[in-house]
């Protein structure tokens, strides 16, 4: 297994440098079933990324004219409540919130006593 390490600046710049490690390094790979049996695909083993500002306006990546944005604002914004939160969809096993959820309380009274 290979290891990729990433060290951007912002979102945007991790995105590209993902995209770009994936396209260069990535190995390919036959589609099996679903909806995009017998399609290709790149992908990386396991990829860690550090973002040293990920709070930098814009949170998508800005892309050049006429090429498709991986992303929105609005679905970004859609998406929160279910890192955050322990609302599950009818659909859904498990949200990530419901394990970070509980937690916070305990986090905000830390940081109050303890500074």
């Amino acid at each position: 297994m290979k290891i990729s390490l990433i060290e951007a600046r912002d979102l945007s710049e991790a995105w590209f440098l993902c995209l770009r490690k994936t396209l260069t390094e990535g190995y390919e790979y036959k589609i099996e079933r679903g909806s995009y049996k017998g399609q290709y695909r790149k992908e990386l083993d396991l990829t860690a990324v550090q973002v040293k500002n990920p709070a930098t306006k814009p949170l998508i990546p800005s892309v050049p004219q006429g090429v498709p944005p991986p992303t929105s604002m609005e679905y970004v914004e859609s998406y929160l409540p279910y890192l955050m939160t322990a609302h599950k969809a009818k659909e859904e096993q498990y949200t990530y919130g419901q394990y970070l959820e509980k937690q916070i309380p305990q986090v905000i009274k830390m940081y109050k006593e303890d500074g």
